[in-house]
């Protein structure tokens, strides 16, 4: 299935492959020789954006018409990111929340959704490994927003200190490419369902909560915090099934 993007000749090739999304860039009808796997994280964080910015309000100082949402804080994106690359620690910090805060959380719904992600297999199959840097998980996406702002998608904006270091990073969706998003993407493109779906259910119990403090939350996982610098976050699933158990007397 292919759809243009851009009036720039680029072409999006989104296809599956072993039951995960695999896609190409193609010019002129020839497959550029790069990594598929770079296309697929510019697809995720495309969708991340979408579902986690906020409207911008008629009242807003953010006046130009072709803003439509907002979304802010590269830490956000990363934090968010690594939920999805990690359907294991998700399924923890799910079960996190039932103890918690039991009487706000519909116990059988938490149930469900971790069966399903364990039954489809996602702690494998789905896994996407992330670095640990000195902050956390992280991974280098300067060139995914340089992409989605060639392509229409996206209008980014940061401020500079007197180091020259980038701060206050703002990710603005333009009404065109949320257009893209809505009647291209997610509409026809059967298999980016997985991606929506799990945006869903990460924004619906972590979606108020900020970067750091989404951050704050993966660093009590020793295998998080104790995974050396620069080497891949080790995954939790034992763990899960040892609280799912404890929770629900069952295993999974």
């Amino acid at each position: 299935m292919i759809f243009e993007l851009a009036n720039c000749g680029f072409f999006l090739v989104i296809k599956v492959f072993y039951g995960k999304l695999v896609m190409g860039i193609y010019l002129g009808g020839v497959r550029l020789n790069r990594v598929d796997r770079t296309y697929r994280d510019k697809l995720r964080i495309l969708l991340i954006l979408y579902f986690f910015s906020e409207e911008i309000g008629a009242d807003s100082e953010e006046v130009d018409d072709q803003y439509k949402k907002v979304f802010r804080s590269e830490v956000r994106i990363q934090k968010i990111d690594f939920l999805m690359r990690y359907p294991d620690y998700l399924s923890f910090e799910l079960l996190e929340l039932l103890e918690e805060d039991d009487s706000r959380i519909n116990k059988e719904e938490i149930k469900e959704e971790i069966k399903s992600i364990f039954e489809n297999n996602e702690p494998e199959i789905r896994r996407d490994d992330m670095l640990r840097y000195f902050f956390g998980a992280y991974e280098e996406i300067d060139h995914i927003i340089a992409f989605l702002v060639s392509t229409g998608f996206i209008v980014y904006k940061s401020k500079k200190n007197a180091a020259g270091r980038e701060y206050d990073k703002i990710y603005y969706l333009t009404q065109n490419g949320i257009a893209k998003i809505e009647n291209q993407i997610l509409k026809h493109i059967d298999k980016t369902k997985w991606y929506g779906e799990r945006c869903k259910l990460i924004k619906k119990y972590f979606g108020n909560l900020t970067g750091t403090e989404l951050k704050v939350r993966q660093y009590t996982h020793e295998e998080y915090r104790l995974t050396p610098i620069n080497e891949y976050i080790k995954g939790v699933q034992e763990n899960v099934k040892n609280k799912y158990y404890s929770i629900y007397g069952e295993e999974i």
